[in-house]
Formats: C-alpha cells, sequence, structure tokens
C-alpha cells in the first residue's frame, strides 16, 4: 500500500511488511457484532471448539460429541469459544507539544501518524473495526468504526489532514471519548502525555473500570530525553505565547530530574492500572514499535476464557 501525501509517506511498504503477519488480542473481553479474532463475553453461534467436559441431565443434545461416544461410550458435550470482532478507537493526540521535530523534520506527530496508521493497518487486516479521534486545533475529528478495507484510507487521509496545534490535547480526546464508546473496546492513546497527570489519570482508570483494554504510546523526541542544547535559548512553548530564555547548561540537570520524576509517575500509575504502555524515542523504527507492543508480554498471548 502507499500513499501519495507526504506526512505518511514513510507508512512504506518496508513498513508494513514488518507488520503485516501481526495480530492484535485484546487482553480483555470484547464486545462485537461479527465473528471475528476475539472472545466475546456473550453465548451465540460458536464457531471455535475448545475442549470436552461430561455430560450433565439438561444439557442439549445437539452438543454431544457421537464420535467421541463411539469410542468411550461415555457421553461428553463439546465446549466452545464465542468469538467476535474488535472494536478500535484510536485517539491522536494534535496539540501543539506534538508538532515539534527538532531539527531532523519528523515531529512527534508525524510519527504518531506511522503508527496510528500502521496500527490501523493491522486491524483491517484482521476484519476488526476501526475509529479514529483526532485533535485539529480546537476541534475534534471522529470517525466511527468501520470494518471496511477502504475506510483505512480515509483513516489515513484524516491523519494526514489534521496539523497540531494549540493546547486541545490528550485530555480533551479521553473525555470525549468517555462520552461516546459504551462497549467494551481497543482504546490506543498517542501523545506525548506531557499534561497534568493529576488530570489525566483519573480518565485512565475510568476507562480502565468500564471493562476497556488500552494501550498507550508515549511518544517523545531524543531531545526531551537528553536535552543536548549547550548555550543560551529562548524556549518558546509550541501551545501558547509563553516562552523562557536560558542558559541550556544551567537548567539541564532541573529539567531531566522534572522529566525524571514525571516519567516515574506515569510509567508506576500505568503499570498498577493495568495499562499496556510504551514509552517511544521517535527515531526508533515504527515497524519495530508495533511489534514491540503486539508481541510483548501483555499482549502477545491470545486471550481464552470458557463461558
Amino acid at each position: 500500500m502507499t500513499t501519495t501525501t507526504n506526512k505518511l509517506a514513510n507508512l512504506s511498504p518496508k513498513v508494513l511488511m514488518g507488520i503485516k503477519n501481526l495480530l492484535v488480542r485484546a487482553r480483555t473481553v470484547v464486545e462485537g457484532a461479527q465473528v471475528g479474532e476475539h472472545v466475546s463475553p456473550f453465548r451465540g453461534g460458536a464457531i471455535e471448539f475448545a475442549q470436552h467436559r461430561s455430560y450433565s441431565p439438561g444439557d442439549e443434545l445437539r452438543y454431544i460429541d457421537w464420535r467421541l461416544f463411539a469410542r468411550t461410550d461415555h457421553y461428553h458435550v463439546k465446549q466452545f469459544e464465542v468469538t467476535t470482532n474488535l472494536r478500535s478507537f484510536l485517539l491522536l493526540d494534535g496539540s501543539g507539544s506534538m508538532d515539534y521535530a527538532g531539527q531532523d523534520g519528523i515531529s512527534k506527530f508525524d510519527y504518531a501518524s506511522m503508527l496510528a496508521g500502521g496500527l490501523a493497518y493491522v486491524l483491517v487486516q484482521q476484519a476488526d473495526a476501526i475509529s479514529l479521534t483526532a485533535n485539529d486545533g480546537p476541534e475534534i475529528t471522529f470517525l466511527p468504526p468501520r470494518t471496511q478495507t477502504a475506510y483505512l484510507q480515509q483513516i489515513l487521509k484524516t491523519i494526514d489532514n489534521c496539523k497540531p496545534k494549540g493546547d486541545h490535547d490528550i485530555l480533551t480526546l479521553l473525555k470525549f471519548t468517555q462520552d461516546r464508546v459504551n462497549h467494551r473496546s481497543l482504546i490506543v492513546l498517542f501523545s506525548d502525555f506531557l499534561v497534568d497527570l493529576d488530570e489525566l489519570l483519573p480518565k485512565i482508570r475510568i476507562l480502565k473500570s468500564h471493562g476497556h483494554d488500552l494501550i498507550v504510546f508515549q511518544l517523545l523526541h531524543p531531545d526531551e530525553l537528553d536535552f543536548p542544547f549547550t548555550r543560551f535559548y529562548r524556549f518558546e512553548s509550541m501551545e501558547d505565547q509563553r516562552f523562557l530564555v536560558a542558559d541550556s547548561r544551567s537548567i539541564r540537570n532541573l529539567y531531566l530530574e522534572a522529566l525524571k520524576e514525571h516519567q516515574d509517575r506515569l510509567k508506576g500509575a500505568m503499570r498498577k492500572i493495568g495499562i499496556d504502555f510504551q514509552q517511544v524515542r521517535i527515531d526508533e523504527a515504527p515497524d519495530r514499535v508495533i511489534a514491540r507492543c503486539l508481541n510483548g508480554p501483555m499482549r502477545a498471548q491470545k486471550l481464552r476464557k470458557m463461558y
């Protein structure tokens, strides 16, 4: 697959080859309307045999395995997994801070776009419904979940048309999502999460308490992680008119200490809540980041639960 837009040009055939065989597996029970890859919390037309159990009075006769009866002279009932499609909501932070690109021209938003586009591609390949919610300045762009393969092109085009600016960040998207996602779903967040954690964490806990499965991608530029500046700079906010003129060498240790405190609290809270948290440097290969997430210890094992 190719795209003529600049921002998603890096979603190249090579990247797609790196992710095409990966499958997203929900770690919690999800709800859906179609037969797919994921375990459903509801009984219905089962399609995948799981195991046998001994027959008990009252069991439906149609589930008796007559071939097994012929071999063992005992009645056994077939049990099945009920499978369904997964509804996936991609939340893409388009606040001004996500437009930081340093000297290499690749912004955090550009990189997040590649991850979101790549993950959307994986989801479409396994017939899961995908949705997009993104900031476009003060406006929120929302595409409802659909399963059609052609819908991927609309998702990618919408992402490419979003221009990160202003102070409407991931907190706005989380509030928007809480009000609209009523079924247990996979919710994937793409943001730098340079926000007030006292506002962020309660919203994350609410989504988790509603049964949603969350993947969190925190995108950080190497400049933010390493602070390589060595002279006087005018540091300007990318979300409002504030700025700071300072000798970068004199504030470097204070900045790195504050960042470490923020990151330690964020990671610790995500781990405690049970969130699949991925901190990403945007100089990493995007296909490797997606593979690391989907093959990681929190997500590689397909959920199996009997009903």
